[in-house]
């Protein structure tokens, strides 16, 4: 891919070249020296030259800790961020997207480049005094770090113990979560052992190291420092999110496995319920797709852009379409009216639809719709009317209310047993 398809990546990683960042990502940690002057623009603006200029206009979440000693954080006034600091504290600022004019629209260009959801980076910044830092830790996140001003000196360590962690943050020395006793089958994480490697952040260097690294700063000078989090959906929340639509389909998972804590033969019965369920398990995962599992984390505006024959759609209850009387010019634009009717049987106005003619008969069929519908199935009701032009009565339609895009797969359902009743 050119360097121009990937501006804001491009960006970050010169004066190196995206092919070299390309041999280390997700998985090597990467580092990019040079001048400040290089960096994208809004990381030069006002509000980012300094933790006063930033508190002045930042409303989100702030927290504190004394970095050199523990990384445990400490909710605090984003009001009195200068104070807390001048007191020698590292301050974090959670997501200062918001309030930097231009820095939304370089995290969704990035996320676009590295080819991962929209909404999966958060854009952060670290300040801390001198002689402070950060305390070892690591992440269940990629991590982009950009040093704006000040100096202070990364160092990075593989977790041995644990590859791809999943979850929450952990430091030595706090209570394990929950979900950490899954991941520990060799034994907790220890930094004690590791090897660390140490990378020297100037203004203008950029380092990027991957989740589950153990990491720890120490600063020589007052830091400010940008963090961009990375957090893409991993694979088990795309599988669970999409099983789940797909596993509501059958009443007999809907159904509590009524007994379950009793005991006896109540126990019995629906222990047995749930023996059959888990057997036919493998045919319900065996109708998802790897296809079906992005679906789940894209926008509305995505899945409709990635309308295919397989693509299924709902009408909207409750809606229905009326056409506003046209002359005999098939050629003519018609003015079709989305509705929908409430419960006191109100009718509101979803949306008017200027179209010709002869597709406001592909919208009636829409209306009439009481069971979810294929494209396949449309294209062989109207097939005289090319997929481009399906697709996008398909788009507006959505858009304007009457039909929903159902982004799971549909299975067939088995008639419950005796043992399910």
């Amino acid at each position: 891919m050119a360097t121009a398809e990937r501006p804001a990546l491009s960006a970050l990683v010169s004066p190196h070249s995206l092919a070299e960042f390309d041999e280390h990502w997700p998985d090597k940690t990467f580092v990019a020296q040079g001048e400040p002057s290089r960096l994208p623009e809004f990381l030069r603006c006002r509000e980012l030259s300094s933790i006063g200029a930033l508190a002045r206009v930042y409303r989100g979440r702030l927290a504190f800790c004394s970095g050199a000693k523990t990384s445990y954080l400490v909710p605090g006034d984003p009001s009195y961020a200068q104070k807390l600091f001048h007191m020698g504290l590292t301050l974090y600022f959670d997501d200062v997207a918001p309030y930097i004019r231009g820095a939304q629209t370089f995290l969704e260009q990035l996320e676009n480049d590295l080819g991962i959801a929209v909404g999966s980076t958060r854009m952060t910044v670290w300040a801390s005094p001198r002689e402070d830092g950060a305390a070892c830790h690591y992440d269940p996140n990629d991590i982009i770090s950009i040093q704006l001003y000040g100096t202070k000196r990364f160092e990075l360590a593989p977790v041995r113990e644990i590859s791809a962690p999943y979850g929450m943050q952990y430091s030595p020395g706090t209570m394990p979560f929950e979900d950490l006793y899954t991941q520990s089958g060799h034994g907790f994480p220890d930094w004690r052992t590791a090897e660390f490697t140490a990378t020297e952040m100037k203004p203008g260097s950029v380092l990027f190291f991957p989740r589950g690294t153990w990491h720890r700063t120490f600063v020589n000078q007052d830091s400010l420092a940008v963090a961009i989090v990375i957090e893409p959906p991993p694979a088990i929340n795309c599988l669970l999110d999409e099983l789940r639509p797909v596993l509501l389909q059958d009443p007999r998972w809907r159904t509590p496995l009524y007994g379950a804590w009793g005991n006896g033969r109540q126990r019995e019965r629906a222990l047995a319920r749930a023996e059959e369920l888990l057997r036919e398990l493998p045919n319900a995962v065996s109708a998802l797709s790897a296809r079906d599992l992005i679906l789940p984390t894209l926008t509305e505006e995505q899945r409709l852009e990635g309308i295919d024959e397989r693509t299924r759609f709902q009408r909207v209850p409750n809606t229905s379409v009326s056409a506003e009387r046209a002359g005999d010019d098939q050629e003519a634009l018609q003015w079709m009216r989305i509705n929908f009717r409430d419960e006191n049987g109100m009718q509101h106005t979803l949306a008017s639809v200027e179209t010709p003619r002869q597709y406001a008969d592909i919208i009636g069929w829409f209306a009439e719709q009481e069971r979810p519908f294929s494209v396949q199935t449309l294209q062989a009701r109207f097939p005289a009317t090319p997929f481009d032009e399906l697709k996008h009565l398909l788009q507006v339609c959505a858009r304007g209310g009457l039909l929903k895009l159902l982004w799971f797969p549909a299975i067939d359902i088995k008639p419950a047993s005796p043992s399910a009743q």
